[in-house]
């Protein structure tokens, strides 16, 4: 059990390490700190140099549950700090544009890579299966470079992340019917793939509803008194937000 908590410790300092130099690196050739940090991941993962990084026989790198599950919740606070720079008001004026550009986004990658890895002898299943995978957006990726660069609250910004929004509800959507055409032998199950896509919906209502009427009442400062409490509290509730998300079998993320 020490020797596991060891590893996780080991591996956690190895790769955060790794990530703060090569962003290091990618500030001072001017590029975003953020692919400085993915590239530190590539490099240094236990796929790649990490296999080869062993003292006493144990590899320093260790993809383990709990190093996942840190990454995880390092993402989750991402896109919170990122929400707190963007109100449900400026998040709606980007509508018929980002649903233009989210839609586009799911559309144009899923059909050419459909057709492309027909072509390289795919079967049609498994085509699509890979086009589902290429129709997926990073909005943590975007938002830390926007974040960066200072452009979270600029019009483009709103476009990119109301894309990135849509574009994942439409993701959903996508892997749903394709999956459920793999998983049966009758084809597509509708009546899953318009639940999934009601739940994706009505979960984003249901945080909306919840942002504009019930959080501000939460933060009330003449409510919490104790010095931390009305961090506690939110902090308490976008883990609970995320936790929700991925009850109904949405992303935490």
């Amino acid at each position: 059990m020490e020797s596991h908590f060891i590893q996780v410790i080991i591996s956690v300092c190895v790769l955060l390490f790794a990530a703060k130099l090569l962003a290091e690196v990618f500030v001072r050739i001017k590029l975003p700190i953020v692919l400085g940090e993915l590239v530190a991941g590539m490099i240094v993962g236990p796929f790649a140099i990490g296999s080869f990084l062993i003292f006493q026989g144990e590899h320093l790198v260790v993809l383990t549950s709990e190093v996942k599950t840190l990454g995880e919740i390092g993402a989750i606070v991402i896109l919170f700090m990122a929400g707190l720079e963007m109100t449900p008001k400026e998040f709606i004026k980007g509508g018929k544009a980002s649903l233009t550009v989210g839609t586009l986004g799911v559309i144009a990658p899923f059909f050419v890579g459909f057709f492309i890895f027909q072509i390289f002898g795919f079967d049609a299943f498994q085509a699509m299966l890979v086009a589902t995978a290429l129709t997926a957006t990073s909005v943590a990726i975007s938002v830390q470079v926007l974040s960066e660069f200072g452009k979270l609250k600029t019009p483009e910004a709103r476009l990119i992340i109301g894309a990135a929004v849509i574009d994942d509800i439409l993701a959903i959507a996508v892997l749903s019917v394709v999956t459920s055409i793999g998983g049966t032998n009758t084809g597509i199950d509708v009546t899953e793939s318009i639940f999934t896509i009601f739940k994706v919906l009505a979960f984003f209502a249901a945080m909306a509803i919840a942002a504009v009427f019930l959080v501000p009442r939460m933060v009330n400062s003449k409510m919490w008194k104790a010095s931390g409490s009305i961090e506690g509290i939110v902090t308490a509730a976008f883990f609970g937000t995320a936790g929700l998300a991925a009850w109904i079998g949405l992303s935490p993320i």
